[in-house]
């Protein structure tokens, strides 16, 4: 099977999937395919339209920016960049989560002629899932202990279970390992917090169990692209 049969056999399967986002790139940050989700995305209808533009013509430049940093930083050391969680807004304004993924594109030779970007919608399971992997208990107090410093292997031990079969369920369910899990739902909770309230950002961090104000700017900042001040200003909601 020829390489460039290979490319374009992976690239119709992407686009059946509709909860995966997928775009290649050239060096230069031009996208050269977009699936269709990648497409509905941005709010694009026809995908070829993104062929040949970058993440500057479609997204904010701060956004855009980070992008472009990781692209090239996969480009550079030719190694992936994997499971960063990732909060976006979508079209209609709602905000989703994705995990998302970023590869080299390799040569025989070893050179690095692209980079190919897979993110997975985070969707929300639903109660029969958590019931089916048993997670109901730890799910709920990691929900009502989100203050605390929470860590998997004394989660794993409430439940009686293994950090790696603690790990292996919540992968099943989420898509995420406990750790991943904990810190998607700090964030979360930081969103509506910074959304609907006048809370200072010590009092947030506090409240979502981050050690300090430092570690939740660095850790909201990584996720969502932008600091807690600059989405509370797109996003709230105080009249």
């Amino acid at each position: 099977m020829n390489r460039e049969f290979q490319d374009g056999l992976v690239d119709q399967l992407f686009d059946c999937l509709g909860d995966v986002v997928y775009c290649v790139k050239d060096t230069a940050g031009r996208y050269t395919f977009v699936n269709h989700a990648f497409a509905e995305r941005l709010g694009v209808t026809d995908p070829s339209e993104l062929i040949g533009k970058t993440a500057s013509d479609y997204f904010p430049a701060e956004l855009a920016k980070v992008y472009d940093d990781q692209d090239r930083e996969v480009l550079r050391t030719g190694q992936p960049l994997r499971d960063q969680l990732e909060l976006i807004s979508n079209v209609d304004g709602s905000l989703g989560w994705y995990l998302s993924n970023k590869f080299p594109i390799l040569k025989d030779d070893g050179e690095t002629t692209g980079v190919v970007g897979v993110s997975q919608d985070l969707k929300h399971p639903n109660d029969s899932d958590l019931e089916l992997a048993d997670l109901r208990v730890t799910v709920d107090y990691i929900r009502t202990h989100i203050s605390e410093p929470l860590k998997t292997e004394e989660l794993a031990e409430q439940v009686g279970l293994s950090t790696t079969q603690l790990d292996r369920r919540m992968r099943r369910v989420f898509r995420l390992s406990t750790k991943k899990f904990v810190m998607k739902v700090r964030l979360d909770l930081a969103t509506q917090l910074l959304a609907s309230t006048e809370q200072s950002l010590s009092e947030i961090a506090l409240a979502c169990g981050f050690s300090d104000q430092s570690a939740f700017t660095r850790h909201f900042g990584a996720t969502a692209n932008q600091t807690p001040l600059a989405y509370r200003k797109s996003h709230q909601k105080l009249g």
